[in-house]
């Protein structure tokens, strides 16, 4: 078995199909009767000579099987892991870190009733409306604050998200601008922002994928309008494709996409010299319904995240910029290749 079938072995237990009855601050907290979840951040930043910088901060957590009767502290019922990646748009450098910790007080831990993650120096957490992320690496030191400036967007089904014509789903919903500053210093060089657009997501589920899937295509647009949109399409090993996305109005506003509304249709690749997957890095998105078109392009090539824990996968997640109907910028997502 592939590292990534263990993956999709992993998202496979299945439980009944329920709405969820949303209710905030507390559901952007932890889900733990769930088996995984993550809190997505993706975004753009611009420093103070005007240079456009792309960053990715990520935190999941995993439900763990306890050993019977054991007494032992990190017996946890959770582990949490996290991905950062920084887009260098002054030098096209592209740097990612990783941190893990089993669920512990000391060492990493999800509040339940509000957002508020950490594992070890890494942490993400909202008071109120606002956001603040804190990331220590080795070699820098990352800090960002955020508000919204558009109200909260449901996915699918006021936020139940079908993955898959076999009913899949997942919980899912996005904050999709947020809007703020912050700084990076990174070795001998420090950035400060004095603005960033990001995108939120939060998923939690149980059966996020079929045992015939593969992989995924996920698009997060931001445009210069002031509209959004996000697509995204699951890849199956029969080659049949599930896809699905959410277009959202400059007021807020929202209109569900289905598979009939979406086109995704790749126009140029990318091959990586240390994973050799094959990466399509730039799209042309059709959203057939609303009569708009749009070329999605990798700003830089390699932007290829490698990750250890869980367990050891390569994939794709970088910045973009966005033509055609309307300009903008995007963060693209790729995984299974």
């Amino acid at each position: 078995m592939n590292r990534f079938a263990l993956l999709i072995s992993i998202l496979l237990l299945c439980i009944p199909s329920f709405a969820w009855n949303w209710t905030f601050p507390k559901d952007h907290g932890m889900h733990p009767t769930f088996d995984s979840e993550w809190v997505y951040v993706t975004g753009h930043l611009t420093d103070e000579t005007g240079t456009l910088h792309g960053f990715q901060v990520t935190f999941f957590r995993h439900q763990l099987t306890q050993i019977p009767d054991s007494t032992s502290p990190w017996n946890s019922p959770h582990l949490y892991t996290a991905h950062f990646a920084f887009t260098n748009g002054d030098t096209g450098a592209f740097n990612h870190y990783e941190t893990m910790g089993r669920e512990h007080p000391s060492t990493a831990y999800g509040q339940r009733n509000h957002l508020n993650v950490f594992i070890k120096d890494w942490k993400i957490e909202m008071d109120g409306h606002k956001m603040a992320i804190d990331i220590h690496t080795n070699d820098g030191h990352f800090t960002l604050f955020l508000a919204p400036t558009k109200p909260i967007v449901f996915h699918g089904d006021n936020g139940k998200s079908y993955k898959s014509s076999q009913k899949n789903y997942s919980y899912y919903y996005s904050m999709p601008r947020l809007e703020g500053h912050g700084t990076y210093t990174s070795g001998s060089n420090t950035y400060a922002f004095t603005s960033a657009s990001a995108w939120m997501d939060r998923e939690f589920f149980n059966n996020l994928l079929d045992s015939k899937q593969i992989g995924w295509d996920w698009f997060s647009l931001q445009l210069d309008s002031g509209e959004d949109i996000m697509v995204f399409q699951v890849r199956s090993n029969d080659g049949s494709i599930y896809k699905s996305g959410t277009y959202i109005a400059k007021d807020g506003t929202t209109q569900s996409l289905n598979s009939k509304d979406i086109e995704l249709i790749p126009i140029d690749y990318w091959v990586s010299d240390k994973s050799q997957h094959r990466y399509p890095i730039e799209w042309q998105i059709n959203l057939v319904s609303l009569n708009k078109s749009f070329t999605v392009s990798a700003r830089f090539q390699n932007q290829e995240l490698f990750n250890s824990v869980p367990f050891p996968f390569f994939y794709w997640e970088g910045q973009s910029l966005v033509s055609g109907s309307e300009s903008g910028r995007a963060y693209l997502e790729m995984v299974g290749y």
